[in-house]
């Protein structure tokens, strides 16, 4: 018999199904370790445009266009440039409060624009920044997702008091992995008086892990994380903002939107519950909000009330008090 007339024995078939089976799921766990890791470590770059038409879009731009505006930039880990813009009226020239917004990823410093009409109301100049690999001017670089980016931060911290030279209240806002980038960088820094912290995440490991749980697909959460570690030499298990607030001295108001189906509410949640035995905390959790959307949903007032309450049931707002003088001013 020819040998194009041999029968493949079924032992043969089942052999070349396991070997092509097992290659098909090799190369599904190899493309989660490197597809994941280089979509969160290479952002795609919005423009200005792209951002403020998103923030005009959403009903949230507010009075932005109206500040004032002042470029600069700072020198942020390993010598980084990050392009950032001082926000400001002459209502809080000379208040001495000063507030930095950290955005969140694929986006660019203008996100900041939704936020600065509560904290402008509440005499603070705001410092908003394009993020490492992010934005249309800053260089090329790897994106870790809070783990340089909250070295950076305090970069900025300490450009902030050097520069300006009355700060006597600062806090830092973020927003996703601005909140992460946030929460790091307290691990940086005793010169933050307070923070919020919308809509983040524990640490990037468990945002990676509850992704991918969330479909069933356990394994490739591992696999992801040795993409981070081999490619890119990132822990993602030390980029953790849960972490930085244990035996931080800093309230923080954390904001989540119990509608946000991509960073789950119990990830403020569970930095809420870390974060209130080492200091006043509050959270505030927004009917209805997605992800990044509490703003939005809740409107300018409502989330300047929050925050103003927040300052007031801290303490840090008598505390700023008293270091302007303001009470004896007012006696």
């Amino acid at each position: 018999m020819s040998k194009s007339g041999k029968k493949v024995s079924k032992k043969k078939v089942l052999k070349i199904v396991l070997i092509s089976l097992a290659v098909f799921i090799v190369l599904n766990l190899l493309g989660a370790a490197i597809g994941t890791s280089t979509s969160i470590t290479h952002p795609k770059r919005a423009s200005y445009d792209e951002v403020i038409n998103e923030m005009q879009e959403a009903g949230v731009w507010g009075n932005f266009s109206s500040y004032d505006k002042e470029d600069y930039i700072v020198k942020g880990l390993d010598g980084y440039e990050l392009h950032c813009s001082k926000i400001s009226t002459p209502e809080t020239v000379g208040t001495g409060k000063y507030l930095i917004y950290s955005h969140g990823h694929q986006s660019n410093m203008y996100a900041g624009s939704k936020y600065c009409d509560a904290f402008i109301e509440l005499g603070f100049t705001c410092i908003i920044y394009d993020l490492r690999g992010h934005g249309p001017q800053n260089e090329k670089a790897i994106c870790s997702m809070g783990g340089y980016e909250g070295q950076d931060l305090n970069y900025i911290i300490e450009d902030t008091y050097s520069r300006y030279g009355d700060v006597k209240l600062l806090g830092l806002h973020g927003e996703s992995m601005g909140a992460s980038t946030t929460l790091n960088a307290l691990k940086y820094t005793d010169k933050v008086d307070f923070a919020v912290a919308d809509c983040g995440f524990e640490s990037l490991k468990f945002m990676v892990h509850d992704m991918y749980n969330d479909m069933y697909l356990y394994p490739f959460g591992t696999c992801a994380d040795i993409g981070f570690k081999l490619i890119y030499g990132i822990d993602d298990e030390e980029v953790s903002g849960i972490d930085a607030l244990k035996g931080s001295n800093v309230p923080v108001l954390f904001v989540h939107g119990l509608a946000d189906d991509w960073i789950d509410v119990e990830n403020s949640e569970d930095m809420y519950a870390v974060a209130s035995q080492y200091a006043y905390s509050e959270i505030w959790l927004v009917e209805g909000a997605g992800h990044a959307r509490s703003r939005e949903i809740a409107g300018e007032q409502a989330y300047k009330e929050h925050v103003e309450s927040f300052l007031i049931n801290s303490g840090v707002m008598a505390e700023y008090e008293a270091e302007a003088g303001i009470e004896e001013e007012a006696a």
